[in-house]
């Protein structure tokens, strides 16, 4: 076989089987961690930080939350998109792109209802630009990769954030295609995940001095606005500046954080640690779906119109993780999916799939 008939026939090769990979799982409750936090900043009207607790939470979101954890959620998802066609098609040869454009077809209609409580939610471009990515399934992998990383470099210089998720999606499948999914499930080699640790770590520090650097004194403005006509003020331009660098720079600090997990993973302390994440990522819909619910709950039933801080936002937030980490435990240990991950399911596959556990274990 001819290197390039290779390269082609690995890239379309089922990842890694039919098993469940709890490091993805994972992955994407760590990703649903940091997504409150930015989010209720959008649902509630927060005030401009008036205490030092609420600078320090206001600066401590602009440097390590923002823009980091979408970039994971929006990654993994391009890996799922990858890992969704290349098993449907381990059985007959050729993937099964009817239910995959069900599947889809369901996600926009969830992301429809969804934008009328939320209207920074992400499920209904994810599937849109998941619909309209599909003929790069059968792409090149280096071609996917070179679009991605020059598609997501135009957008992070431009510092359009609503842009990147095309690209983000598209590095997702290149990863896909280059066996990631296998080089992490076999093990990295601890010399080249401690290098890529190392890297990313130095990475991160860089860019956190930087927005230091760009951050005024003063506290920043939580909601960011321009006024045509009018110039901004010091620091609302200080607070464009610095989401304009968290956009660009949240692939590398992303790295920094998954690859800081799987460091800890190899740990005995560390996997009991992460183990929770498992229930709460694979539950992902629900729990994206649900963050929702309680801050617009929140927001509707007991502070009206009243502004807030960033500290009862914050633990608010805290609050609503703990407990759907809890839940979400609680629930897999007697069910086979979440209940949203559940009806999706059934939906794409047009049939009542059983949803109880023959027993009660994760």
């Amino acid at each position: 076989m001819h290197e390039g008939q290779h390269g082609t026939a690995t890239q379309h090769r089922p990842a890694i089987g039919k098993g469940r990979l709890h490091f993805l799982d994972q992955f994407r409750g760590f990703a649903l961690l940091g997504l409150p936090f930015v989010n209720v900043l959008a649902l509630w009207l927060i005030a401009t930080p008036e205490t030092a607790a609420d600078f320090w939470l206001q600066r401590g979101l602009n440097f390590f939350v923002e823009a980091r954890f979408y970039t994971i959620f929006t990654f993994l998802f391009g890996l799922g998109f990858y890992m969704f066609l290349s098993r449907s098609a381990a059985t007959d040869g050729r993937p099964r792109l009817r239910l995959y454009i069900r599947r889809l077809v369901i996600l926009v209609l969830i992301g429809v209802i969804h934008q009328l409580y939320q209207s920074g939610e992400a499920l209904f471009y994810y599937a849109i630009v998941g619909l309209l990515a599909i003929p790069f399934y059968g792409a090149p992998r280096k071609v996917n990769l070179g679009i991605g990383l020059a598609g997501f470099t135009v957008a992070a210089v431009m510092g359009f954030k609503l842009l990147t998720i095309p690209f983000l999606i598209l590095l997702g499948l290149a990863a896909g295609q280059y066996r990631l999914l296998d080089a992490i499930h076999n093990g990295f080699r601890l010399r080249s995940l401690r290098m890529i640790w190392v890297l990313s770590l130095l990475g991160t520090i860089i860019v956190i001095a930087t927005m230091w650097r760009v951050a005024p004194s003063e506290p920043m403005p939580s909601f960011l606005f321009e006024v045509e006509g009018v110039p901004p003020s010091p620091a609302m331009e200080a607070a464009f500046t610095l989401a304009h660098i968290g956009v660009a720079t949240g692939p590398l600090v992303s790295v920094f954080y998954l690859s800081s997990l799987l460091m800890l993973e190899r740990t005995r302390l560390g996997a009991k640690m992460l183990y929770p994440l498992q229930a709460y990522g694979r539950m992902a819909l629900t729990n994206y779906i649900g963050q929702t619910v309680f801050l617009v709950g929140i927001q509707r039933l007991i502070l009206t119109t009243s502004p807030t801080t960033y500290v009862v936002s914050t633990l608010v937030s805290l609050g609503i993780v703990v407990f759907q980490i809890i839940a979400s435990n609680l629930w897999m240990r007697w069910y086979q999916y979440g209940p949203l991950e559940w009806l999706w399911r059934c939906g794409t596959y047009w049939t009542i799939v059983p949803i109880r556990k023959k027993t009660g274990v994760l």
